[in-house]
Parts: C-alpha cells; sequence; structure tokens
C-alpha cells in the first residue's frame, strides 16, 4: 500500500489541511486499510482530548442563543492496576520535576504486553530478550508519566507507559504528540527522520507508542526520546529518555532474498525479500504496471482530467494495482492471509494475522511508478515450518464511464451497475457548528451528503472516485466518506452494502444533477494462483 506520512494524517485529524491536500488524503483514506487503521487510532486519540479540551458539538441554533451553562465534564473511573514499588529508587529532583528509576516499579517485563489487547507479535516478543523493563517516571504539576516496559524489535520498537496523579490513580493516557513529543535518536543523538509512528489506548489504563522501521536502514542503538508538554489536562515538562539497542534482535533476525517476479493481468509482481523478526513477517514486494498498461492508464486519465479538472482526477488514489494472497506452510495449512475473499459468507475482503504495511511510491505517483510495499505479519509458531506466499487475487483500478442524472425530489432513485442493485436514498445539506478548546472561534461547517444503501454480489469492484455535476456544468468534487459491504444477505445471495458521499463545494442543492464514476477497483480472481517459497 502506498501511504501518507504520519504528519499528514495528524493534520487531518487536527483539520488543518488545505481543501486540495484533504480530497487528495480522503481518496486514499477510503481506499488503504493500513491507513484506515492508523485513522482509527488517531481518531481515538481525538476522541479522549474531546473529554478534557472539547465542548460538545452545538445545535445550529446556537449562534442565535446565549448560552447560560455548560454541563461540567465527569471523568470516567479508571481501574487503578497493583504495582508493586520497590524500596531502592533512585531520584532526581529538579526544578520541581521528579524522575525516577524504580527497579520494582514493574515486577515482571510483560504487563501490558503479555495481555490480549495488543497483537500476538507483540505478546510473543514479550518472552524473548528484546522485551526489556524500563521502570523509568518523570513527575510535574501532580502528574506522573511512568514508562513500563519496551520491546526493540528490528522491524517495530514499542514502549507502553501509564499515567497518574500524585495520590496514584491511573489518568488518561493520551498524549497529543507532534514532531517534538516523541523522536528516535541514534547513538550520535541525531534525529531519526521520515518514522512512522502510532499510538494506541489499551485497556483504558495503558498507552503504547509503535515506531515502525520498516523503511528505516542501519539503525541499531540509540534512544527514545518522550518530550512532552501537556498532560491529563495540566502543563509541565515531561522527558524521559528511554535506551534502545537492537543487538539481540538483529542476533535474531533472518533476511531471506526471494528475487521471484511474474506478469499478471498488465501488472508485474516482484517479491524481494523476507524478514522474519521475533515480532513479527514482513514481506517486501514490488508492484508495477507494464509500459502498455501504463500508456493506456495514462491517457484515460488526460481525458478525464479534460472533461471534469485535474483537482477531480488526481493519482494519490486510486490507480495504483493491490494484491491478495495468502501465508501458508508446506502442508498447505493458511497462517494469514491480507485482502482476499477468504469466506463466501464474507461480503469483503478480510485480514487474518497482518499487523500492518507500508508502501513507498519510486518516483512521482502522478507518473504511475511503481510501489513498493512491507506488509507484516504475525511470526510463525514452528520454527520448522517452511511457508510459502500465495497470489490469488489481483486488485486492478480502471477509469469509468458510468453516470445517473437524478432529481432530489424524485428519491429515492434505484439503478444497477456492474455487479450492485444501489438506490440513492437522499441527498441532504448538513451544517454544523462547534466550539473547539476556546469561546471563539465558532466554527460552522457545511456538506451536501448522498447516502446509497443496496446490495451487491461478492467480488464486485470497490466504487471508489466520484464527481458531481450539475445541469449548468459546473464540476464539484466529492469525497467517498463511506462504502461498506456488509455479510448480511439478501434472497439473491448479494451482500448488503452502502455509500456515504460528500461534498464542501455546493453552496446549495441544485435541482438536478449526475453523479459521475471515475474510477473502481475491479477483483480479478486468479485462475493460476502464484506461489512461492519464502525461504531458500
Amino acid at each position: 500500500m502506498v501511504c501518507p506520512k504520519e504528519d499528514k494524517l495528524l493534520d487531518y485529524v487536527e483539520g488543518i489541511l488545505d481543501e486540495d491536500e484533504k480530497a487528495i488524503l480522503e481518496r486514499h483514506l477510503h481506499s488503504c486499510p493500513y491507513c484506515q487503521q492508523q485513522l482509527e487510532f488517531l481518531n481515538k486519540e481525538n476522541e479522549l482530548l474531546a473529554q478534557t479540551l472539547k465542548f460538545p458539538t452545538l445545535p445550529e441554533d446556537f449562534a442565535e442563543k446565549i448560552v447560560d451553562q455548560l454541563e461540567p465534564y465527569k471523568s470516567k473511573k479508571k481501574r487503578r492496576l497493583p504495582w508493586i514499588l520497590g524500596t531502592a529508587a533512585s531520584a532526581l529532583i529538579a526544578g520541581g520535576i521528579l524522575l525516577s528509576v524504580n527497579p520494582g516499579f514493574a515486577k515482571l517485563v510483560g504487563g501490558i504486553f503479555t495481555s490480549d489487547s495488543v497483537d500476538e507479535g507483540l505478546r510473543m516478543a514479550a518472552d524473548t530478550d528484546i522485551a526489556t523493563p524500563v521502570n523509568q517516571s518523570v513527575t510535574d504539576a501532580g502528574i506522573t508519566l511512568e514508562v513500563e516496559d519496551l520491546i526493540a524489535d528490528t522491524t517495530r520498537i514499542a514502549l507502553s507507559y501509564r499515567v497518574t496523579n500524585d495520590q496514584g490513580k491511573t489518568l488518561n493516557p493520551f498524549i497529543d504528540f507532534g514532531p517534538e513529543s516523541i523522536k528516535l535518536l541514534d547513538e550520535e543523538n541525531k534525529e531519526i527522520e521520515d518514522i512512522s509512528i502510532s499510538w494506541a489506548l489499551h485497556d483504558d489504563d495503558y498507552g503504547i507508542f509503535e515506531l515502525s522501521l520498516a523503511d528505516i536502514e542501519h539503525f541499531a542503538k540509540g534512544m527514545i526520546r518522550l518530550d512532552v508538554d501537556h498532560l491529563a489536562g495540566k502543563d509541565g515538562h515531561w522527558q524521559i529518555d528511554i535506551p534502545v539497542d537492537l543487538s539481540s534482535a538483529y542476533g535474531h533476525q533472518k533476511v531471506v532474498e526471494l528475487n521471484e517476479s511474474i506478469e499478471i493481468e498488465d501488472v508485474r509482481i516482484n517479491f524481494n525479500q523476507v524478514k522474519y523478526a521475533t515480532s513479527s513477517t514482513e514481506i517486501d514486494y514490488t508492484l508495477e504496471y507494464t509500459e502498455d498498461a501504463k500508456k493506456r492508464l495514462q491517457q484515460q486519465l488526460m481525458a478525464k482530467e479534460k472533461q471534469f479538472g485535474k483537482e477531480i482526477i488526481d493519482p494519490f488514489f486510486p490507480y495504483f494495482p493491490m494484491i491478495g494472497f495468502r501465508i501458508e506452510n508446506s502442508g498447505g495449512e493458511v497462517l494469514g492471509y491480507e485482502n482476499i475473499y477468504a469466506d463466501e459468507n464474507r461480503g469483503h475482503p478480510v485480514s487474518e494475522n497482518v499487523i500492518g504495511g507500508r508502501g513507498f511510491w519510486d518516483g512521482n505517483p502522478r507518473d504511475l511508478v511503481s510501489v513498493n510495499n512491507i506488509d507484516s505479519f504475525v511470526p510463525k509458531k514452528n520454527a520448522d515450518d517452511e511457508l510459502f506466499i500465495v497470489v490469488d487475487t489481483l486488485y486492478r483500478p480502471t477509469v469509468s464511464d458510468f453516470s445517473i442524472t437524478f432529481k432530489p425530489e424524485e428519491l429515492p432513485k434505484t439503478f444497477d451497475y456492474n455487479g450492485y442493485e444501489l438506490t440513492i436514498d437522499s441527498i441532504k445539506e448538513k451544517t454544523e457548528i462547534s466550539l473547539e478548546k476556546s469561546w471563539l472561534p465558532v466554527q460552522r461547517h457545511k456538506t451536501v451528503e448522498i447516502k446509497m444503501s443496496g446490495f451487491a454480489i461478492q467480488k464486485a469492484p470497490e466504487l471508489r472516485l466520484w464527481a458531481i455535476v450539475d445541469k449548468s456544468g459546473k464540476v464539484y468534487a466529492v469525497n467517498n466518506t463511506g462504502n461498506s459491504v456488509f455479510d448480511e444477505r439478501d434472497q439473491h445471495g448479494r451482500f448488503k452494502c452502502a455509500i456515504e458521499l460528500s461534498t464542501e463545494e455546493m453552496e446549495e442543492i441544485p435541482d438536478e444533477l449526475t453523479l459521475h464514476l471515475i474510477a473502481e477497483r475491479e477483483v480479478i480472481p486468479l485462475q493460476t494462483e502464484w506461489r512461492v517459497p519464502l525461504s531458500k
């Protein structure tokens, strides 16, 4: 998958992207399961932040009313985890900040990393020598940031922490982290650039930072620096430097060069290498169009650009191919899969034992260049298993000429297209007035939303990129804000589905408009699967 950097996703969540950047990113988000997962993490952060820093969304008539009183915020009770505190704690007190290293702070390496709330790869790593107790805490403004454990692998680094008050009560561990809040530094104290960082809440009490090393070369030793100036609703300064040493992790790692290639449906697939690490198995592969296929697609996009405008036809998404595959052992037992229709009773692609993935363009994506992907899976439990990757599905973008014209007053309106039976249920204006972080300014946000529902066959294409044209010929960019296929079936065996579109460019709903489908991603099950050994 080709994904934006972490800070771009964070800017999107914070609402500070310009309209062009936002539209491009949203088109990608609704196609990419990896970024959807990352966005879920970031949105969770915002929800936690909203509990302490934001007022609820206000009604449309707020501007015309006087707000006399707001209900006070009521914090939820947090479960207090028992800790075995040691007596040989060392402390440094300076400027009202308490920094302690407590040998008894965590009884054993593990804690949250041994629970079911983290992925199986981290649970497996917690029982090895790449997992170490950190047991450091820093206190300021009556709030303590406690870092518990560290897992330092060659593919990713994860650390767990808690936040408590001076009575020992566990607080919300949310950290509104930015570029300066968490850094990975090398032995020379230089920051490792362009690193992907994610955050997650676990069991309401723990926060976990995970740093992906998928695209980082030659990092072996250094430290993670946490530098936080706002925590649990209070301003202060909390800094902890956590040593990181990957020596043990590199000792366990095995890298196998593959160099296996094939051409399928005008797409070249090359499996480059597989990296067996303690907490994950990473598969590195490249996808690219053949030259003839690239030229055809570029010509089709140029024609669409002339029809709808360059801002509508942007190749950030959905014009790169994807593959569906499974991991199996020599006996044919499936150990994991990604983006395949593994169950005929499921209406959508499913994944199993997938940890995550990243992708990188080899040049300007507008030139439809090759895409390098790194997908991570849970490590194999049996070291003697010989693994294979089996490519069984190709997801190939195609340009569409489908359109449907309708009048809002005549809705609902039903149509059939390429395995779908869809009904345009409604088109409505939506205005929200929200108050964020302070009394001023009051922000008014207006969109026009289109909702469709219906049924689709299992492997119908993804309908990804749309545009609206009114009867005067004006073109409106459309965000695909929801594209869902459910497991519920109708009497014909088709799966229930729903599509939600929105535009922020329409001042008022016209009395007639045409909805154009620009691009879709077709699903091509391979008649002959490609099976590649992952060991040599």
